[in-house]
């Protein structure tokens, strides 16, 4: 192996392994809910085990993707958008670390929807991408169909639906104010993304005119 191939390997590899993990303990929830379950199954226990089943095929997607995906066309240069993604990515974990308020039904239900919601919409987008998937500001193909026709940047509108499930869920100024933040990174990432995409193709100018919208339809 030349010394390309092992830096790409050695980028892939982490965020691979990370996800692989997370999956690991998202399927023994998994498994706990349908067979070690003694509680009631209602619509709470329901929309619970649909966004768990979300989550573990979105973890697993990203795995697969990250492993598979294509050498970049061309990378933004520097430090900063990469620890801005890097950030942007990490930052919801530290939610798992807040003090949890005590659950309430009808807005754990809801809650629960907008994170299955946001997962489901984040599993269709990265399934779109395929091989272009990528967390750094990286060129591989340009993709303009499915959810990428109704905006440009639908797997951080996946995190905006499932950030406002989590703080429906977990109530707190720490949470709201760490979601504030990520959605400042990823509106700092999108721009970085933007670019690195307009540097390499073209045709980006007018897929960005006919998709307007970069994250919310008709809003933004």
């Amino acid at each position: 192996m030349n010394g390309a191939v092992l830096y790409d390997l050695a980028m892939r590899l982490p965020l691979a392994v990370l996800m692989l993990y997370n999956a690991l303990f998202v399927g023994r929830d998994i498994y706990a809910h349908l067979f070690l379950w003694s509680g009631p199954r209602g619509l709470t226990y329901g929309t619970t085990v649909a966004s768990l089943v979300a989550t573990e095929a979105y973890l697993l997607l990203v795995a697969a993707f990250t492993l598979v995906r294509l050498r970049p066309v061309r990378k933004l240069s520097g430090v900063v958008p990469r620890v801005t993604a890097l950030a942007a990515g990490l930052l919801p974990a530290s939610i798992a670390w807040l003090p949890k308020a005590p659950p309430m039904p009808g807005r754990q239900v809801v809650g629960t929807l907008l994170i299955l919601a946001g997962m489901a919409l984040a599993v269709v987008s990265i399934g779109w991408l395929g091989k272009s998937f990528s967390v750094m500001p990286e060129a591989r193909r340009l993709i303009t169909n499915g959810p990428y026709r109704l905006v440009r940047h639908p797997v951080y509108l996946a995190t905006l639906i499932q950030g406002t499930g989590i703080i429906l869920i977990y109530p707190s100024i720490a949470a709201v104010l760490i979601y504030t933040v990520e959605m400042i990174l990823q509106v700092i990432r999108m721009g970085y993304e933007e670019r690195v995409l307009r540097d390499t193709f073209p045709e980006y100018d007018d897929y960005a005119r006919r998709t307007s919208a970069r994250l919310v339809p008709r809003l933004y």
